[in-house]
């Protein structure tokens, strides 16, 4: 996935899914700049800085934080 500069067209989401807990959970990222987004109709938005990880690595352990703090609300 290439980076993606905001000014220049709106990112599009790449899927993502995971297990977590024995639960399946899908959403979606982008990588805008630095951040990298992971949303889910289901829990919400989380957001990161991209650093030198790759993005779909981040973007499963965005989707595993959004997982667990909806699984402890």
């Amino acid at each position: 996935m290439t980076r993606h500069k905001s000014i220049e067209r709106p990112p599009v989401g790449t899927p993502i899914e995971i297990d977590f807990n024995g639960q399946h959970f899908e959403g979606s990222y982008t990588v805008d700049g630095p951040m990298v987004t992971v949303e889910s109709l289901m829990l919400g938005i989380k957001r990161a800085p991209l650093g030198d990880g790759a993005p779909m690595a981040i973007a499963r352990l965005l989707l595993a934080e959004l997982a667990h703090a909806a699984r402890t609300r």
